[in-house]
């Protein structure tokens, strides 16, 4: 499965992408507003399992590699993943040369847009760490408000909701 935004492709990742995967979840910057420091490659292994296992759960969503469509360069993960009947998490992580770029605002829309487009959703969700003003602002610009704040492996979160039309 291929799917394309105006300047990314995602595809589904398989375990032959594990290396890749790891270059985010192992990267200090990237992971310090998802778990707070890097994971181990053991640890990423581990994570990257049950990532995977999103994508044999469901044909048309899961989680997918993000990359440049104008060069095949890898710039990280885009989520969207089934989490309960007529639900699914929405997310995403760039490697640092990637940030401040408007892909996140292009991953989450081109999302939002695609679980409209497969009418199975009545509702989208995202964590984020509050001390990551640009990921509040890109969810805030789709219309996704706060609705609780709690934790996640110990550290501070604040989960986001969007209702989809129904149909």
């Amino acid at each position: 499965m291929k799917l394309q935004s105006k300047r990314l492709t995602f595809t589904r990742f398989t375990s032959a992408e594990l290396p890749l995967y790891l270059q985010l979840v192992t990267n200090a910057r990237v992971m310090e507003h998802i778990s707070g420091r890097a994971l181990t490659e053991e640890e990423g292994s581990k994570r990257f399992e049950k990532a995977l296992s999103f994508n044999l759960k469901d044909e048309e969503t899961g989680n997918f590699m993000a990359h440049a469509r104008e060069d095949g360069q890898y710039l990280g993960l885009a989520k969207l993943t089934v989490t309960n009947e007529g639900e699914a998490e929405i997310g995403y992580a760039l490697l640092p040369e990637f940030w401040g770029q408007q892909y996140a605002t292009e991953i989450v829309g081109y999302f939002v847009g695609y679980a409209r487009q497969l009418k199975r959703f009545r509702r989208l969700f995202a964590i984020v760490d509050p001390g990551n003003p640009p990921s509040i602002r890109v969810l805030e610009k789709f219309g996704f408000k706060p609705y609780k704040e709690g934790e996640i492996d110990g550290l501070p979160a604040v989960y986001y909701e969007l209702y989809l039309p129904a149909g």
